[in-house]
């Protein structure tokens, strides 16, 4: 009986390990073939990627002398904006000069507009300035939501989404010293935005400059 219950415990023991050798090699597997998850892009790295989208935009800042390399901008303000928004479609016909500058949210949430309150188109493509300006967005479940505005201290330029939850908008702020390159990362589903301001400024512009070059189908 000795030898029996010996042969039997050596077999206990080898299968015991075997099964133990095998859930550690499905553990190793899994482990090696996890892919991880990838980390959320800093408002920084999301700022580059906004300039770089802008072309544009950041070559005309340049031609004026600014060096709009991401280093040169500040995080100036960071705010949680209430929502203002109501049920309204977008306004712009097909035959508004505007519309072709509407952007297109890339997951189809709905149509930005940039333009359309700071500028007031008549039939013959005639342009006249509201002194304010503002960024809507036209949603796709039917309301209208302002993301932005600002006084007639600064104009809206340009805008890029940079995903369908991250818009970056540029634009200008005249101050003392001049006219300031300024940026506003917005994230429209969170409510909130940060404006980024550059270090350079200059006197050497007029507040529509960029408009008169981008609208190049209007009438200034």
């Amino acid at each position: 009986m000795g030898p029996i219950k010996i042969d039997q415990y050596a077999r206990f023991i080898c299968i015991f390990s075997l099964i133990i050798l095998s859930c550690s090699s499905e553990k190793k597997m899994k482990e090696e073939t996890t892919t991880p998850e990838p980390a959320e892009p800093t408002e920084i790295q999301l700022l580059e990627t906004g300039i770089n989208k802008l072309k544009n935009w950041a070559e005309f800042w340049e031609s004026k002398g600014a060096d709009l390399n991401v280093k040169n901008f500040h995080p100036k303000q960071e705010h949680e904006y209430e929502v203002i928004e109501w049920p309204e479609e977008n306004v712009l016909s097909e035959e508004n000069p505007l519309k072709t500058y509407q952007i297109p949210n890339p997951g189809s949430k709905g149509i930005l507009d940039i333009y359309s309150y700071k500028l007031v188109v008549d039939d013959k493509n005639q342009v006249d300035f509201n002194p304010d300006s503002e960024v809507v967005y036209y949603k796709n479940n039917g309301m209208r939501e302002r993301l932005l505005f600002i006084g007639p201290s600064g104009i809206f330029e340009d805008a890029v989404w940079i995903s369908d939850e991250q818009l970056m908008v540029s634009g200008h702020l005249q101050k003392e010293d001049g006219y300031v390159p300024i940026v506003w990362l917005v994230y429209p589903h969170l409510h909130h935005y940060t404006i980024f301001e550059s270090i350079f400024s200059t006197k050497d512009y007029s507040p529509d400059e960029y408009l008169r070059e981008k609208l190049e189908n209007l009438n200034f």
